[in-house]
């Protein structure tokens, strides 16, 4: 069998050569939306915001519970959070954000890259043979993510996710795992948009799994802008924060002291 991938308006076309018997050649052909393009927050008819679901009342575990009770005493002083200190989201945040800055997706047959506008934070989604075993991923932020299709959607399954404690609405640990699901859709006014909804589970958080759910709009000529800075002064100055709050003293670190310190590490 020869394979070859071409775009057409609207879809990636799979083709595949079969070779039967007599020497004859068949040309079988697998069609699935292009999501490509440039997406941002998509408005109901009537005005509306598409509703955004809620993270309220997750179903946390104890050690769930008291992760997040930590990560809070670390940051509220502050009123910090990552993008503070530009760090990437990481997911599930990246995705749920999507609307204040707008996120891109470019699509081929063997790879979907996502790019958040916000630092450029970039997820890329495998297929077929690009995918790599379990063993040979590396944990990252975005995790790793391989694809399949199930008809005219595309499933996403996302593992190798670093912990996540400061994620916006679903914290998670390092044992995370996430499921999404991208389908395109046309509402009653005939706008096309594209609906993602997400399930993960994490047996440190969670005593089940959690979701949440997107519709993004298109935008047309869109484009997205540069947007960056590291993680590590950030992960950095968690750390000297979670020492201090140990060691029952008041939470008072601060980026001064993360740089100071690097500047005497270097010495």
């Amino acid at each position: 069998m020869l394979q070859d991938k071409v775009r057409t308006a609207g879809f990636i076309i799979t083709t595949s050569l079969v070779m039967l018997s007599g020497n004859s050649i068949v040309l079988a052909a697998e069609e699935h939306p292009d999501f490509t393009g440039v997406w941002t927050t998509y408005t109901e008819p009537g005005g509306g915001r598409a509703p955004r679901g809620s993270a309220a009342n997750l179903p946390l575990t104890p050690e769930g519970k008291r992760r997040i009770e930590e990560y809070r005493a670390l940051v509220e002083p502050f009123d910090d959070n990552a993008a503070t200190y530009c760090t990437t989201y990481g997911i599930p945040t990246m995705m749920e954000a999507v609307g204040s800055y707008p996120i891109e997706f470019i699509q081929k047959p063997d790879q979907l890259t996502i790019i958040y506008e916000v630092e450029g934070e970039t997820r890329r989604v495998y297929f077929g043979d690009r995918i790599l075993p379990e063993e040979r991923r590396f944990p990252n932020r975005q995790g790793y993510s391989a694809g399949h299709w199930e008809g005219d959607v595309l499933v996403v399954e996302t593992t190798s996710i670093t912990d996540g404690q400061d994620q916006r609405t679903h914290p998670h640990s390092d044992q995370a795992r996430m499921t999404e699901r991208f389908s395109l859709h046309k509402d009653e006014a005939g706008v096309e948009y594209l609906a993602w909804e997400m399930s993960m589970t994490d047996p440190v958080y969670y005593t089940e799994p959690v979701t949440a759910s997107r519709k993004w709009a298109g935008l047309e000529n869109g484009a997205i802008l540069p947007y960056n800075c590291t993680e590590e002064p950030w992960m950095k100055l968690l750390d000297m924060r979670r020492e201090q709050l140990h060691a029952g003293e008041p939470v008072t670190a601060t980026m001064a002291d993360v740089y100071a310190t690097e500047m005497y590490e270097s010495k």
